[in-house]
Order: C-alpha cells, then sequence, then structure tokens
C-alpha cells in the first residue's frame, strides 16, 4: 500500500513540474525582450524613453531589423497618449546588419537620412544607437546609409563617431 502512494505522489510531482514548464515556457515567450526608444519632451528639452517589445529571435541582423522596424512603426496609440513620438521616417529599412566583434555594422535605407531640423535628426540618431545598443552583445555602431559610411549625417552635418561606442555614452541624453 504504501509503495503506491509513493508512485501516485511521484506520478502527481512529475505532472506538476511538466505544468509548471509548459506554463513557463508559454509566459516567457509573451515576456518583451527588446528595449526600444522613443523622443518624449518637456516643452524645453528632448529625450529618450524605453519601451518594451517582443523582439525577434535570431542573430545580430535579424534582432536590428526588428527593432528597426518598431522604431520605424512608431509608439503604439497608449505610448502616443503619453507623449512618445519617433524621428524615424515610417519606411526606413534594414539593408544589411552584421555583428563583428560586439560591433553591429548597419546599413539602412536612404530614407533614414530624409527630412532636416538638428533636434529631429539628433533624435533620429539617438534612437537608433540606444535602440541598437540595449542588446549586451553589442557595444559600438557602425552606421551606413546607402551603403556608405555616415560620420556627418543629413543636411545637418552631425558628427556621428565610427564606430560610436555605448560605454562612450553610458547615459541617455537630453537635447
Amino acid at each position: 500500500m504504501r509503495t503506491v502512494v509513493l508512485r501516485v505522489v511521484a506520478l502527481a510531482l512529475l505532472l506538476l513540474l511538466a505544468l509548471v514548464a509548459a506554463l513557463s515556457v508559454r509566459t516567457l515567450g509573451r515576456v518583451p525582450d527588446t528595449v526600444v526608444y522613443f523622443i518624449t519632451s518637456d516643452g524645453s528639452t528632448f529625450q529618450l524613453e524605453p519601451t518594451y517589445r517582443r523582439g525577434v529571435r535570431g542573430d545580430a541582423a535579424a534582432h536590428a531589423a526588428a527593432a528597426v522596424a518598431a522604431l520605424a512603426a512608431g509608439p503604439t496609440p497608449a505610448e502616443a497618449a503619453k507623449g512618445l513620438v519617433t524621428a524615424v521616417p515610417a519606411d526606413t529599412r534594414v539593408v544589411s546588419a552584421q555583428l563583428d566583434g560586439g560591433t553591429l555594422t548597419i546599413d539602412l535605407s536612404p530614407s533614414f537620412e530624409r527630412g532636416g531640423g538638428s533636434a529631429m535628426m539628433t533624435g533620429r540618431l539617438n534612437q537608433l544607437f540606444y535602440t541598437l545598443t540595449r542588446p549586451k552583445t553589442v557595444s559600438s555602431v557602425v552606421l551606413e546609409v546607402g551603403g556608405r559610411k555616415v560620420t556627418a549625417f543629413s543636411g545637418e552635418g552631425i558628427a556621428v563617431p565610427s564606430p560610436w561606442r555605448r560605454a562612450d555614452a553610458p547615459d541617455r541624453p537630453v537635447w
């Protein structure tokens, strides 16, 4: 009789563990794993605000493409109601992305440079840089637009370090 009770208890514990494992896997699939930075303003300055999205599992190129797509799509209606905006044009696409030794070289479509205004262009660069360097595997970014390495961005001529190192800019900017 005692053996039967022990077997029933062991079976119940195994079933409980299987249920916990299944629920954990299902829950983890819904947990946001990507940070995307949008812009907010207090009326006199701009700053970045982190938001959370479910990213794409895979290599650095897939993650970068999903992050840029999220920036281009802009904030959700709830985030927009809180005053968040994006400076990244909706038609911006990743042409290529490659991670080598912690440096992500990303080539964006020419639409990324479209537009003007130093505050908007600074915000666009900051959104991209802080979003792309959020994964710990990316310590710096080399930006290309239309296959051309960018050292001065847009008609505004904003200097872009190459590579742009996260260690050189650990705090979110205010501009």
